[in-house]
């Protein structure tokens, strides 16, 4: 929201459906685990219907989540760097 709030886009992903929370006119699914396997070469594996990311320290204790965002890396990195490192 603080991204928004300073007049830029962002959105997140609903895991449920893949879709955007937060931007109601779209219906393009984004999957989750696809995308850390793309973007950071996480492996994943199927349970049934469902795929298993596996994180290479944690394991399959993870649970992935996406923020996207239209704005100057500056601005970004902001509101990343204040949260505290967990």
């Amino acid at each position: 929201q603080r991204i928004r709030d300073q007049g830029y886009w962002a959105d997140f992903i609903d895991p449920c459906s893949g879709l955007p929370m937060l931007t109601q006119d779209c219906n393009k699914v984004y999957s989750e685990v696809d995308g850390m396997e793309c973007l950071l070469n996480y492996k994943s594996y199927n349970a049934g219907f469902c795929k298993i990311l596996t994180h290479p320290a944690w394991g399959s204790a993870v649970y992935p989540a996406t923020i996207f965002a239209h704005c100057p890396i500056d601005v970004a990195l902001e509101v990343v760097r204040s949260y505290p490192d967990s």
